[in-house]
Formats: C-alpha cells, sequence, structure tokens
C-alpha cells in the first residue's frame, strides 16, 4: 500500500486512482526481485522464465491513445490525451485515463509523453 501512496503522491494523482495505483503496484512488485525468494522475482518463480519489462513505463505519464475506429477525416485528432494509470490483466494493453470522458481506456496503441504534466 504505501508504494500505491507514493505513486499517486510523486504524480500528483488524486485520491480516486487508488484501486489503479494499489494494481499496478502489485503488478510491479510481482516482476521485482525479492529476498524471500533469494533474488528471483514471484514472476520468475512462479513461470519458471524472468519477467518480460521492457513494456513497463512510469505511473502517471501522459500517453496518448490512438484512436483506431474508421472514418476519420484528414483534419481529425488521430489521438486522445490521457493518464496513464496501469496495465490491463491478461493482455498486452495500457490502462489509460481519459480526463475529458472520466473514463479509463484500454488500448495497445498508446505513445508516451514523459515530459509533459497532467495537470
Amino acid at each position: 500500500m504505501a508504494m500505491a501512496c507514493c505513486m499517486l503522491k510523486w504524480k500528483g494523482l488524486p485520491g480516486y486512482f487508488w484501486g489503479e495505483a494499489v494494481a499496478t503496484a502489485v503488478f510491479i512488485l510481482n516482476r521485482s526481485p525479492t529476498r524471500s525468494l533469494a533474488g528471483q522475482t514471484p514472476y520468475e518463480a512462479w513461470h519458471g522464465e524472468l519477467p518480460p519489462v521492457h513494456f513497463m513505463r512510469t505511473f502517471g505519464y501522459i500517453a496518448h491513445v490512438k484512436h483506431t475506429r474508421p472514418g476519420l477525416k484528414k483534419l481529425d485528432d488521430r489521438s486522445t490525451p490521457t493518464i496513464f494509470v496501469g496495465y490491463e490483466p491478461g493482455s498486452k494493453a495500457y490502462r489509460c485515463y481519459n480526463q475529458r470522458t472520466k473514463r479509463v481506456m484500454v488500448s495497445r496503441d498508446v505513445v508516451f509523453n514523459a515530459d509533459a504534466s497532467w495537470t
């Protein structure tokens, strides 16, 4: 729980993201080495192989989710700015919060912007 609190405070996100923060913290901890497993990750102990981590991103980053709907006109926006809040379980997708619609979007087509602030 401490890790989730730190993630929320570090990015200045409101408390209603606590569930997403806890789920993301658990995801990260399952892919981090631990002393109780002699330096192995819980993922490695369960699956017998090193966990993939190349896709991991920082909680709270600005993420642009690509629009995939057909019929986009030439001057329509090709993406929606969102806030990265975690990983979708059971898939290779990211969970991103859309401030305009107040909903979490799940997408694999995401571009991250580490330099921008969400506020």
